[in-house]
């Protein structure tokens, strides 16, 4: 039963952010990356993304990993607000009793280039 949550979850998620993240970044993904950008443990509210999977014509190689700590600050400009608006409607609303929820978002790169993951909180009133 936890797997068909999680399932329901990420796809919702997903979904979500393939319609509402910008175009420039869209059009960065590789394409065999077909339906899961973001992988997650929901009960522990932890989120990963990787880096690597913006690498249409080689963006990542050339662009993202020498200045990977920017990029990751600039799509996670991008991400928090869609992600606090997607959990909100997935969790807040389903529970009255539950106030908030908190959610550490990991931006890591390709396991070769060993670059050091970004963690950021994302807070969701």
């Amino acid at each position: 039963m936890l797997n068909l949550y999680r399932q329901i979850i990420s796809n919702n998620l997903n979904n979500t952010i393939f319609e509402e993240l910008p175009e420039e970044w869209l059009e960065r993904i590789s394409p065999d990356v077909k339906t899961e950008l973001i992988h997650g443990f929901y009960n522990a509210g932890i989120l990963t993304i990787n880096l690597a999977d913006f690498n249409r014509n080689n963006f990542y190689k050339h662009t993202i990993r020498p200045q990977f700590q920017h990029y990751c600050e600039s799509l996670y400009l991008q991400l928090a607000p869609i992600l606090q608006r997607c959990l909100r409607r997935m969790f807040l609303g389903f529970n009255e009793n539950l106030a908030e929820y908190k959610v550490v978002l990991f931006m890591e790169g390709d396991d070769e280039d060993q670059l050091e993951p970004v963690k950021f909180n994302i807070d969701i009133f």
